[in-house]
């Protein structure tokens, strides 16, 4: 029995240490036309519930390449969580599609999604390539943020996600997110 009660001990110690100081609430999410075409929609996206979960679904218009897609996410930081926004420092530039998923959605987004559960995108591993044509749907999704940084700011912080085909905008998605320390 004792040694029972001091692995329950051990784990609990383990679940408590590799949880965040803070939470992450979805505020807003705004998708925005191209500039000439739009390959990417976002508009039936939306947040649900007291939880603020996200639901919905969004599309790709035709499979996307390395080659001739790129995304770019810009970074803004509301301290007051007043809509002042200032620029962040930690931006990602125009990066190949392809590699802009395995790094950022890789550990931004899908440790909180169950491919097949509450959503139908492949799951993105090494060999992900092309992201692939087609409408997706995400049920209910909250921000699993175990393998997020450990310092971010608190506050609103806001992202524009663009992405490109040959150079132009062709499309995109404005999240907002509040980020607070975690009570308790």
């Amino acid at each position: 029995m004792k040694w029972a009660a001091i692995v329950l001990l051990f784990h609990l110690l383990q679940i408590i240490k590799c949880e965040q100081s803070y939470e992450v609430t979805n505020e807003r999410l705004e998708p925005f036309e191209g500039d000439s075409e739009t390959l990417v929609f976002f508009d039936n996206l939306k947040t649900v519930g007291r939880e603020r979960a996200l639901n919905g679904s969004f599309k790709f218009l035709g499979e996307m390449n390395n080659d001739d897609f790129k995304v770019s996410v810009e970074l803004y930081s509301s301290p007051n969580g007043d809509g002042e926004f200032k620029r962040m420092a930690m931006d990602v530039p125009q990066t190949s599609i392809c590699e802009c998923f395995k790094k950022f959605y890789v550990q931004f987004v899908q440790p909180s999604v169950k491919t097949g559960e509450t959503t139908n995108f492949p799951l993105v591993d090494d060999d992900f390539c092309p992201v692939p044509e087609g409408e997706f749907y995400i049920k209910s999704v909250l921000f699993n943020t175990e393998d997020w940084p450990s310092q971010v700011p608190r506050g609103i912080v806001k992202a524009i996600i663009t992405f490109f085909s040959d150079g132009k905008n062709v499309g995109g998605l404005i999240v907002e997110v509040k980020i607070e320390d975690r009570q308790g």
